[in-house]
């Protein structure tokens, strides 16, 4: 299970940097504005932009396909439709999610490394394995509200926070020690700048 998952997270990071890479293309052509930049990002970026979200979906699903497998064998046979996101209760709002991204990654630092590397580790395989594919089960819900051109924005910045928690997680692994800092910030940046995005879309709409 523990391998599935991790086949699952790379996938889903590859699919996650080939979107953010595209999101963030400038259309050639400064004289374009409004729907007719929009329509030339889609026509020069589009096509490998959505095959980034198809990789992201993919990743996503057997991540927590296989993180429910876990947790149902350590519950000792805890049905499928249980848990928090089950039950009626539906899935946490988008913004929800990204206030528990930020309130997980703010308090993250490189302070006290090596001693408290697990801890850090484990905090960040929990974000990228389960939070991160919880918000993109919403993206359609997301595109819809916010816009393709605002969408794409927010998940750039979206990208910039996922890369610095996986540059994180992986620096912990080789012990890079002095990677791990900046890249924490990076993320930390990142999903501030996604919630912020978020915020003021849904805010006007």
């Amino acid at each position: 299970m523990k391998q599935m998952k991790m086949i699952g997270f790379v996938i889903f990071a590859a699919g996650l940097t080939v979107a953010g890479w595209y999101a963030s293309l400038v259309p050639r052509g400064e004289e374009l504005v409004g729907t007719a930049r929009i329509t030339a990002w889609f026509d020069q970026g589009g096509p490998p932009f959505l095959v980034g979200i198809a990789l992201m979906i993919i990743g996503g699903v057997i991540a927590r396909r296989a993180g429910k497998m876990a947790a149902k064998k350590a519950a000792g046979g805890q049905g499928e439709g249980d848990g928090p996101y089950r039950g009626g209760e539906g899935p946490k709002p988008v913004l929800a999610l990204l206030d528990e991204m930020v309130e997980t990654l703010q308090p993250l630092s490189a302070d006290g490394l090596p001693d408290g590397r697990k801890e850090l580790a484990d905090t960040l395989d929990a974000l990228l394995a389960d939070t991160v594919p919880d918000f993109l089960d919403q993206r359609e819900a997301l595109i819809e509200k916010l816009g393709l051109e605002t969408f794409a924005e927010m998940i750039g910045h979206f990208a910039s926070m996922e890369r610095g928690a996986a540059r994180a997680w992986s620096a912990l692994t080789d012990e890079a020690w002095g990677e791990v800092g900046p890249s924490l910030e990076k993320a930390k940046a990142g999903i501030l700048a996604a919630r912020d995005v978020t915020k003021a879309a849904l805010a006007e709409g």
